[in-house]
Order: structure tokens, then sequence, then C-alpha cells
């Protein structure tokens, strides 16, 4: 078979079917994560660019956000198991995921992102690190005051 790609447009009156080098188009690409579905009757998608400006924004908005909620159910997960041997390594752990989080979204999404949209998501960041980094801080705190009063009642 040939090397031929075709893009489907749907529009009200027509129904026809529009030859593109998607190769040249610049948009953000896509690609299923599940490669082993395939249905009768159906067509398979591989991979597709995404052109359109306001839905790119809005494409990538959701996935930041889904990442962000997950970040925070794992930051709030390793705030309630508190019965760790080492919680402040933990918290280590976490602030670990929120710089590789950073880091990821502004190397995937950096190009199609507004300034406005960059300076927000690098708020919300800093919102995490501080969290996690006060956590820390207090739990150290913590540790060496209860290692402080063992000390006080050992010499009794």
């Amino acid at each position: 078979m040939s090397n031929v790609h075709y893009l489907v447009v749907k529009e009200k009156n027509k129904k026809t079917i529009n030859y593109f080098e998607y190769e040249k188009l610049a948009g953000f690409n896509m690609t299923s994560k599940n490669k082993n579905i395939k249905l009768k009757d159906a067509i398979n998608v591989n991979k597709m660019i995404i052109i359109n400006p306001s839905f790119i924004e809005k494409l990538i908005n959701k996935k930041i956000n889904l990442k962000i909620k997950k970040l925070i159910d794992l930051i709030a997960n390793i705030y309630n198991d508190g019965d760790d041997e080492d919680p402040a390594g933990t918290l280590m752990i976490a602030l670990n995921e929120v710089e590789r989080f950073k880091r990821q979204m502004i190397n995937k999404y950096e190009e199609y992102m507004t300034k406005e949209q960059i300076k927000l998501l690098e708020q919300k960041i800093a919102i995490l690190e501080q969290q996690v980094t006060m956590q820390a801080y207090y739990i150290n705190e913590r540790r060496a005051e209860l290692e402080a009063e063992y000390e006080s009642h050992k010499a009794r």
C-alpha cells in the first residue's frame, strides 16, 4: 500500500475527503494509548494532528489539570501515611515528583501554551513545592523535638 494519508473533513453541506500532506502541518500530535484495538467496520487511527489552537489549548489544559490532580493525590497520600519510618524522605520523593512534573509539562507543552498559561502552571507548581517543603521542615522539627524530649526523659 502506498504511503498516502487523508484528512476527513465534515462540514454542514459538504461531505468530501480532502488530501493534505500532514507532515507539513503544524499542530499538536496525539497517538492512541491502546494500539491493539481493532474494530470491524471502523477506521483504525494511530495518530492525530490537532490544528485548531483553541482545541489544543483545551486539550492541554485538561491533560495538565489531570496530572496536577494525580500529583496532589500522591502528596495527600504521603501526608496521610504518618507511620512511615522516614516521612521526610518520602516528602523529598514527592518534591522530586513535583520537579519531574514541572520539567515534563514544560518540555511537552511549552510550544502550545500561551505565556499566561505557563505563568499559571508555574504558580501552581510553586504552591505544591512550597507545601511539600513546609511539611518536610515541620516533620524534621517535630522529629528533633521528639528526640530532645526522649533524651530529657532518658536522663531521669
